[in-house]
C-alpha cells in the first residue's frame, strides 16, 4: 500500500469513527483521493467496507447501529451493494 493510500485509509478511520461524515470531512477525503489513482482509491475505500463488514459481524449480529454505518459507508463513498461482500449484501437486503 503506498503512502497515500495509508493517509486515505486512516483518514477513512477517523472520519467514520463516530458515524457522522461532516463537510469538513467530505473535503478532506476528496482532497486525498485527488493524490491517488482512481482505481487505488477503489481498492482504499472496497477494503475499508470489507474490514468494516469484518467488524460488525464478528459477533454473529447485525445491529441497527452497524448496519446504518455500513449502509453510510456505501453511500459517502458512492460505493455500490457489489462492492460488499456476497454475506454482507444478503444481510443487509442488497441496500
Amino acid at each position: 500500500m503506498s503512502q497515500n493510500a495509508a493517509t486515505l485509509r486512516r483518514l477513512l478511520d477517523q472520519v467514520f469513527a463516530d458515524g457522522l461524515v461532516d463537510t469538513k470531512e467530505r473535503d478532506a477525503l476528496s482532497a486525498c483521493k485527488a493524490q491517488l489513482p482512481a482505481t487505488e482509491v477503489m481498492n482504499v475505500f472496497v477494503k475499508f467496507l470489507s474490514d468494516k463488514w469484518g467488524e460488525a459481524s464478528a459477533d454473529g449480529r447485525i445491529t441497527g447501529v452497524e448496519r446504518a454505518l455500513l449502509m453510510r459507508i456505501v453511500d459517502e463513498l458512492s460505493l455500490s451493494a457489489k462492492d460488499l461482500p456476497a454475506q454482507a449484501r444478503m444481510a443487509l437486503g442488497e441496500l
